[in-house]
């Protein structure tokens, strides 16, 4: 039998591998990578704005202890390193405490640092005269505060 070779292929045009990307598929990856950054972002800092409140309201939450111990011994309570706070902190600018001392009522307030998220205001806990202590906040988005001080 004779066989006679067919006509070789030219270079380039014999089947071929793909071998990385096209273009459309990066522009693709992007535009997916554009739409989940567009999404998380806002929620990202709404929880970084929602983690800097409970830390304020954990670093006055201190003083709490400090309070009821000064009025029961019948201590004047003259000022936040009276009740174990310091005048600042990484959250608060300035922490101030007030008492009443006819009835007991105290309030220890933080006077919030001034944040894109949450903007400038202050967060407060109110002791009234019978022990009960309540958090309140001037803050613009209330929903931002941690449950316990949300009205």
């Amino acid at each position: 039998m004779n066989t006679v070779p067919g006509p070789t292929p030219r270079a380039g045009t014999g089947p071929s591998r793909q071998k990385g990307f096209s273009l459309v598929e990066l522009m693709v990856v992007v535009a997916i990578i554009g739409i989940l950054a567009m999404i998380a972002l806002p929620q990202y800092q709404r929880f970084s704005a929602k983690a800097k409140l409970a830390g304020a309201l954990a670093e006055v939450a201190g003083g709490k202890v400090g309070v009821e111990s000064l009025l029961a011994e019948g201590s004047d309570i003259t000022t936040p390193a009276s009740i174990g706070l310091p005048e600042t902190s990484s959250r608060c600018d300035a922490i101030a405490v007030t008492t009443d001392v006819t009835n007991g009522a105290t309030s220890i307030n933080c006077e919030l640092k001034n944040d894109a998220a949450i903007g400038s205001g202050n967060l407060t806990l109110d002791r009234d005269s019978e022990g009960v202590w309540l958090c309140r906040s001037d803050i613009s988005d209330q929903s931002l505060l941690p449950q316990g001080c949300q009205a």
